[in-house]
């Protein structure tokens, strides 16, 4: 439902909510428990913009526009952003503050117009989202074995639908830094990344790693597209800033090409994310696997119906990190919080379970954690964990 947007979009649209106008908190009184029994959310992030008023169940936005919109530019910018939020597929309707004031009646009645023609022409599934698409991580481990690699990658290709697979590193960069001569510095099971390496993991990772995925996948049938963030800008990121270390080439994304990866998928291509992004200044980023996958899955929710799925070598999130058997069978919010409180989730684990919530409260239908050779039975729901909103 956020169509790609970025960090700092959210942070922008955070901002926002604290400082409405008064127009936008008289339409918001009216909006947020309505007749329609739809969910409105304010200052919502969609791709590079923040809506005013964002309702995914009917797809429509409302915008609220006081005299600063009365010059040239900010009606061409208007007219731009409006245009791009069609092509995104939703419907656009515009108010000025003096009809938010003196002409409820009428907005409110021009609203729910609005949304009885959305709904009669919106077909069945949330939001008029029905075909399932399936972004699946596997991580390192999974990449370093090539058994392991091989049974997956069968599975995988034999998904029926719409999928992109989004790969880690494994253990290949480490080596070949080291055959390279090239020092290798780990904060807190990241990589920092200097210029040279991250000449290495570009090769490795968007080169040999990703193509070697590809091929498998052609040898199974499965007519995949191998891509890197850089790729038709798939997906944007900036150089991590972090107040007292330097990461490096390090990139936390900041935006998905959503229309680009749907216009692949509904080519019947099976995408394959390689771990590196670009920053559309020239730059090249390490960035994490598990984040790309998360805001692959984020940014497509509003075209399908999305299960995001980390497959890695473990059952699932266990009790005891070291027992397969005590795989924890559904997450909530609240019992994720008791399980860190009582530190009974794996540190290791935390990232992804974060990871994991964000996904669900961004639009992600289902997000699903476990064994990368139980890929079926993890979709099936009969295996691994699945992470669930109250």
């Amino acid at each position: 439902m956020f169509y790609g947007a970025g960090p700092l979009i959210f942070q922008k649209a955070e901002e926002l909510r604290n400082r409405m106008t008064p127009a936008e908190e008289m339409l918001w009184n009216l909006v947020k428990a309505n007749e329609w029994q739809l969910k409105f959310r304010r200052q919502h992030p969609i791709a590079n913009y923040i809506a005013d008023f964002y309702c995914h169940g009917v797809k429509l936005v409302i915008e609220v526009d006081g005299s600063i919109h009365d010059t040239d530019e900010a009606k061409r910018n208007d007219a731009a952003r409006e245009q791009h939020l069609r092509e995104l597929g939703l419907t656009v309707l515009r108010f000025r503050n003096e009809e938010i004031f003196y002409n409820t009646k009428e907005t409110l009645s021009t609203i729910g117009n609005t949304i009885t023609a959305l709904q009669q022409g919106t077909p069945s599934g949330a939001g008029g989202v029905s075909e399932p698409l399936f972004v699946v991580k596997i991580g390192g481990n999974i990449i370093d074995d090539d058994a392991k690699l091989a049974a997956f990658l069968s599975s995988f290709a034999a998904l029926k639908g719409k999928k992109i697979l989004v790969h880690g590193g494994g253990k290949l960069a480490t080596r070949l830094a080291e055959e390279m001569k090239v020092p290798q510095q780990m904060v807190d099971g990241r990589r920092i990344t200097d210029a040279g390496t991250l000449k290495i993991v570009t090769m490795v990772y968007a080169g040999y790693i990703n193509k070697n995925i590809v091929a498998q996948l052609q040898a199974h049938g499965s007519n995949a597209i191998g891509l890197s963030g850089a790729d038709g800008n798939a997906i944007q990121a900036h150089k991590r800033v972090h107040p007292t270390l330097d990461y490096g080439f390090v990139g936390d994304v900041d935006s998905v090409n959503a229309p680009f990866l749907k216009s692949l998928l509904e080519q019947d291509l099976a995408i394959v994310l390689a771990p590196i992004t670009h920053d559309k200044q020239g730059l090249l980023l390490n960035t994490n696997a598990d984040t790309i996958a998360q805001e692959a899955a984020k940014g497509l929710s509003g075209h399908y119906d999305v299960q995001l799925i980390y497959s890695f070598e473990k059952s699932g999130v266990l009790l005891d990190a070291n027992d397969d058997s005590t795989v924890i069978a559904s997450i909530t919010p609240t019992y994720y919080q008791q399980l860190k409180a009582e530190q009974k989730i794996f540190a290791g684990m935390i990232p992804k379970l974060d990871n994991a919530f964000a996904a669900l409260n961004s639009g992600v239908k289902k997000v699903i954690i476990g064994k990368a050779e139980q890929l079926q039975q993890l979709i099936a729901g009969s295996s691994g964990t699945t992470i669930i909103n109250e």
